[in-house]
């Protein structure tokens, strides 16, 4: 690899961790070399080698603020409040995706009467936790129980 287009590339990538608001559009980044004088041939070719940054989602996306899921009627019937609201701080933690809670939620019907603290540790362990280190496991039972502390 030439050595103007290893600096080139280390240019672009400098300014992607500088962009304050995320990875910038690659649209950007070209117009933005093509202004500090860089060649189109070199830009082409170091868009080439860099092209799997832009898949990535951005800042912006993951710092996005946690937005409470409303509970239809039938979710909120079986779910205890205790039960409840140790779902909601799983989630707002970030230990509990949207895919994993829906799978819970799904699961809810396998149950007769209300959905416990018991039952949901059931479901979380039958759902959740047996794809998670021995720490995460931990760490979602402490705040099930309402531990504080659990993040130090």
């Amino acid at each position: 690899m030439k050595a103007s287009l290893t600096k080139l590339v280390d240019v672009i990538l400098r300014r992607i961790e500088e962009y304050p608001d995320g990875i910038p559009t690659e649209t950007g980044l070209r117009s933005w070399l093509a202004g500090q004088g860089y060649n189109k041939r070199d830009i082409d070719a170091a868009m080439k080698l860099i092209a799997p940054r832009f898949t990535q989602p951005s800042v912006r996306e993951e710092n996005r603020p946690w937005v409470a899921r409303s509970l239809s009627l039938f979710e909120e019937y079986k779910l205890t409040p205790e039960a409840r609201n140790a779902l909601a701080r799983l989630e707002f933690y970030g230990l509990l995706d949207a895919y994993e809670r829906e799978l819970i939620f799904d699961r809810l019907n396998h149950f007769d009467g209300e959905v416990g603290m018991d039952e949901l540790d059931y479901l979380l362990s039958w759902v959740v936790l047996g794809s998670r280190d021995f720490e995460s496991q931990q760490t979602m039972y402490g705040i099930m129980d309402g531990e504080g502390g659990v993040f130090h």
